[in-house]
This record gives structure tokens, sequence and C-alpha cells, in this order.
């Protein structure tokens, strides 16, 4: 058989997702090109009962594929797909200097630039990921995953430009996004004589994803005789497994195997009055959906705290702490404050205890961060630097709210000299057991510009002090927002300086830290954080005045 042959017999047989046999007809081959090492790598990652060794041994395949061939297409996908492999392994010996290598063959190709800045993310390097999504976007990328991305990460650099520059970043992407000639949609005059119909667009729906815990208590909560509510799924799944969601909905289906036109139409089938993004920009969002219209009223709400930039998102769903009258217009969206609070949690099945200091039963002052490593900026770090040089017996508990290599947080301590005071926690195998590790810490501290808000309620629930600094956003406001409506003021800071300042004060008054423990042990359930009712009251009435205003 000659080679033209045999890679057709190979190709047929993908396409027909015959992966063992190409495996096996592979390996037959003594002299083994890049094409062939490629799509071997490629049957491996794609067999039904992938393990690790499959992707191990992918990634063996695609690293000998680029130094056999590594100026080509071939060599091209090759060093893309070990990159990507590599990353998902968390083998980053020799990436490096792959990355250096390709970028000396490939230059400033999209696909090989955006395979570098997936492998950033899960180092979360922020910085330096920003500056590949930004030689990206220079070189006119119309990609929606790689905007999103940019958008998204901007967010965790503390470096980054004020809401005004954000505003109208977010405004370029809009431009980008694709339009499709679609007729008007005009908001049905009788919306308010008959049950409207509402809907929530999310990947994370059918997953046990954070948003879920401040989502689940509004949907048992609305009006079913003024609203008839309905998921729009854009996963993988054919079945909606998250069945305490599901239960809530009247109706649910998903639009992940559409392309985007086709899903426009079938939602706007639907007739959906009301649909709420709540994903904003992150992974697997469509916003292309939004900027083409699927509901006479669009709102961004709870998945991404900033503008989505888009025309044709009508509102965002605020509170009166997160946003400012004299900002909002930075925001595309109409800024909607909800009462009090813009979410509210539906509480843990674990039975709540005011307990001691943990730092009376050990020589010890635990401070504590279980947000997102991606959210730990430099001025953060430089936050934390001072208050632990400022004492040996300050120790900082760390624990990413999502699976990331801890590598260049690590190498970021150590230029500081506080990797000893550090101590990185691996991740939890219960929810259980990650509230019980709350219990180790005794105070808290928040991250910024992009604040925590689910490991805020955590902690809080568990009755532990959470140091937040107020910033000049929604998303640096969250905790700001969250310990006004709980009554704690006493541990908001204005600015870094006094942010360093209460953590040291505090960690040297066991006493005022003690009252300020038993203060949110008591304050809380009497709080609008987890006071699911009133908030859901206080969104009906928001729902009511989008109507109403887009009645006029």
């Amino acid at each position: 058989m000659s080679k033209i042959d045999k890679i057709d017999q190979l190709r047929k047989l993908f396409f027909n997702k015959k992966f063992d046999e190409i495996i096996i007809e592979i390996e037959k081959i003594k002299d083994k090109n890049s094409l062939y090492l490629n799509i071997l790598g490629a049957a491996r990652l794609n067999r039904d009962n992938l393990e690790k060794q499959d992707k191990e041994n992918a990634l063996s395949n695609f690293e000998e594929a680029y130094l056999k061939d590594n100026k080509t297409e071939n060599g091209l996908n090759a060093i893309i797909n070990y990159i990507n492999v590599a990353t998902d392994l968390n083998k980053f010996d020799k990436i490096f200097h792959y990355i250096k290598s390709a970028k000396n063959n490939f230059g400033e190709n999209e696909r090989l630039l955006e395979a570098i800045q997936r492998f950033y993310q899960f180092q979360h390097n922020t910085i330096e990921r920003k500056k590949v999504l930004e030689l990206i976007i220079k070189n006119k990328s119309k990609s929606v995953k790689i905007w999103s991305s940019y958008l998204y990460n901007n967010n965790f650099l503390s470096n980054s430009k004020t809401q005004k520059d954000h505003y109208n970043l977010a405004k370029r992407f809009n431009e980008v996004l694709p339009s499709f000639k679609l007729p008007h949609l005009p908001i049905d005059k009788n919306i308010k004589e008959r049950k409207i119909k509402i809907g929530f667009l999310s990947a994370d729906l059918n997953q046990n994803h954070s948003v879920n815990f401040f989502l689940k208590g509004l949907l048992k909560n609305l009006d079913r005789n003024k609203f008839q509510l309905i998921a729009i799924g854009n996963w993988k799944e054919v079945n909606f497994s998250n069945l305490e969601l599901r239960e809530n909905f009247d109706e649910w289906f998903s639009v992940y195997n559409l392309q985007d036109l086709e899903a426009i139409n079938l939602i706007r089938s639907k007739k959906i009055d009301i649909i709420f993004d709540i994903m904003g920009m992150t992974g697997e969002n469509r916003p292309t959906l939004f900027k083409n219209r699927i509901a006479p009223i669009q709102i961004n709400w709870l998945g991404y705290c900033n503008t989505s930039g888009l025309k044709n998102m009508d509102f965002i769903f605020a509170d009166p702490h997160l946003i400012k009258d004299s900002e909002e217009r930075y925001y595309s969206e109409k800024v909607k404050k909800l009462s009090y609070i813009w979410n509210s949690h539906s509480g843990i099945s674990i039975e709540r205890k005011l307990m001691d200091l943990p730092v009376k039963h050990n020589d010890k002052f635990t401070f504590g961060s279980f947000n997102n490593f991606n959210k730990i900026s430099d001025e953060t770090l430089n936050c934390w630097e001072k208050i632990l040089k400022s004492s040996e017996s300050y120790r900082i508990f760390l624990k990413s709210s999502v699976e990331y290599s801890p590598n260049h947080l690590l190498s970021k301590l150590k230029e500081r000299g506080i990797e000893k005071q550090i101590t990185i926690l691996k991740k939890s195998k219960t929810f259980t057991d990650h509230l019980k590790m709350y219990d180790q810490i005794d105070l808290a501290l928040d991250t910024f510009p992009y604040n925590g808000v689910t490991t805020t309620f955590e902690a809080l629930w568990q009755s532990v002090p959470v140091l937040t600094l107020r910033g000049d956003n929604f998303l640096s406001r969250n905790g700001y927002s969250i310990l006004k409506n709980l009554g704690i003021e006493e541990l908001i800071s204005n600015n870094s300086d006094d942010y360093v300042s209460k953590a040291i004060k505090l960690s040297n008054n066991y006493n005022d830290l003690q009252n300020i423990k038993k203060k949110i042990y008591e304050n809380l359930l009497n709080s609008k954080l987890f006071d699911v009712k009133s908030f859901t009251e206080s969104f009906e009435n928001a729902l009511l005045e989008c109507v109403s205003e887009k009645l006029q």
C-alpha cells in the first residue's frame, strides 16, 4: 500500500471513529513520519476509554513528530498538540524550551499563540497570558474565544486600566462578533397579562458549579403563577442531570451542538421574553447569540461581574454598593440595582458552630485565601508579603477553587521570600472536607482587584472573618457589598495600606477578632446574604421594572 493510500485509509478510520484500529495500523509502521505520529497521538486522545497513559503516550508522539519535522504544517500541528497535552498533564519541564523554539519557527501563528496563552492560563500567569492574547488581537483576530479570554483575564490584573478603558475595550468586542440579518424582536405588548417566559443560558447548569448555589434558591422561590422558567444549556451531555436545578424549570434544551445562527433561530422560536446570560466572558460562553438578540429583554447577571460590552445586552443586575451612579456610563448595559445585594446564597446543609479562633490552640496565626489562584494579583501578593514579614508567627493557607498548576505562584512566593510561610492545600475530596478547612483560618484575606464571592459566603457561613479591599468597579466591590449587607464594616479596607494595617491589627487583637467572629455568627442568618425569599422579591420587582421600561 502506498503512503497516499495508507493516509487515506487512516483518515477514513478517523472519520468513522475507529481509533483503536488506527493505533494498531500505525504501530505496525517502522519508520513513522511526523504525519503518522500526529494521527497516532490524536487517535490516542480520542479513544472512548481515554486514560492518563493514553495522554502520556500521545504527548510522546507529538514530541517525536515535532523533533522530526519542526518547520512544516505537520510540525506546527505537533507542537500545538504537545503544548495542549503537556498543559493538561502538568508536564512543564520542556514546555518553555519548545515554546521558544516554536515561536522562532512559526512566528505569530494564531493557533500556536492560542495554545501558549492556554498554557499560561493553567499556570495562572495572568501577565504573560495578557501579552500573548494582546498579540493575537493586534493581529486582528476575530476569535470569540480569544476576545472573551482577553477581557476576562484583564479583570484579574492589578495594573489593568480603569473601568472606562475596560468598557471601551468591551465595546470593541461587540464589533468583532458576527451580525446576522434577522427580523426585529419586539416585546409583546400584552406581556403583563400572562406568564412571563424567562430563560437562563449557561454551560454550568449541568455541573456542580458555584453559580448554582445562588441560582437554585431563586428558582425555587420565583412566583410560578407569574413566570415560566426555561433552561438553555450549552453542554455536551444528552441529559440535564443536575436534578436539583432541573426540577425548577418548565422546559430545558441545549444549544451546544448548534452553530450560532441555528441556536439563535431555535431560541427565538421559543418566544422567551427575558433571557439571562449567566456566563459573560467565562468559558463556553455564547456572546454572539446575545449580540443578535434572542429575547426582547436581555440581562447580564451572576456569572460575570463586569460589563459585557454588547449593544443588545439591555440590563446588568447589580446593587447599591457595586456601581456608583456616576460610573454607570462605563457599563454598556443599563444598571439595574436590586434592593440590597446582587445575589443571595441558598445556604449550606452543614450545621453552623461558633468556634474559638484557631490561634488559641496553636502558636501560629493563620490567614487564608481559598480563591481562584488567578485572583492572586501582584498587588495582593505585595500586601501579603508585608503582612507575613511583620511576624514570623504568621502563615497563610492557600487553596484554589479551580484546578491549576501552582508552579508560577510558587516562583512568585520565592521571589518575595515568603514561601516558607505559605502552605498550598490540596483539593478537598468532598465539599464537607472543603468547608472544614475554613475552621483552620483565623482571618481570611480577600483578593483584589477581583474579589471572591462564593468563597466569601462560605467563609462567613463558617463564621470566619474576611478582610476585603473596596475597589472601583463591580468585580472589585463584591466583598464590600457582602460585608455591608452583613453589617461588618470593620473588615472593609479603603486601600492597600489600610488592608495591611487592618490585617496586622486584627491578628494582634484576639478579643476584637473573636468578637467579630461572634458578630458574624449572630448576624449571618438574619442578613440579606442568605435571605433567598427577600432577594427573590427584589429580583421579581427588578424584572417587572425592566418589562415596564421596555414597554415605554
